[in-house]
């Protein structure tokens, strides 16, 4: 790694962080994955730095866990898909996963509250849907409050 891309990575690292910190109004801290969790209603999610081509963040949200895959799902999921244009809804091994990619030229604090709004939004729609249709559970009750 050159100094340059070192640079660059804590750069961007920092941007977000502070982004993060504005938007919540709380301390950001990174697990041990290096992502930053984020609280939705009822998912879980993260905000990911990308620190490759393409350097950005990823934003996503576990909207379920331990959901089948059935026809009936994947099907609901094509769905989502087509009816929310820039964000994806897939999944995998029992995970029922929102996502949206940032470059990093356009992360600022309008875009990245919009991005991990609508990913949230979106895995606290589907989540408890899927959930009660099909068998599997979300992260968070609908009664806990969210931190984002």
């Amino acid at each position: 790694m050159d100094v340059r891309t070192s640079t660059q990575r804590r750069w961007l690292r920092s941007h977000v962080t502070s982004l993060l910190r504005t938007m919540t109004g709380e301390p950001v801290t990174a697990d041990g994955d290096g992502d930053y969790p984020v609280r939705g209603a009822t998912s879980q999610g993260w905000v990911r730095l990308r620190t490759g081509d393409p350097w950005g963040v990823h934003v996503f949200a576990y909207g379920a866990r331990g959901v089948p895959a059935r026809a009936a799902v994947l099907r609901e999921i094509n769905e989502q898909n087509a009816a929310n244009l820039g964000t994806r809804v897939y999944w995998v091994d029992g995970l029922v996963v929102v996502d949206c990619f940032v470059f990093a030229d356009a992360v600022t604090e309008e875009t990245l509250t919009a991005v991990l709004g609508r990913v949230l939004h979106l895995a606290d729609s589907i989540g408890p849907v899927l959930t009660a249709l099909h068998g599997g559970s979300t992260f968070h009750s609908a009664s806990s409050t969210s931190a984002a």
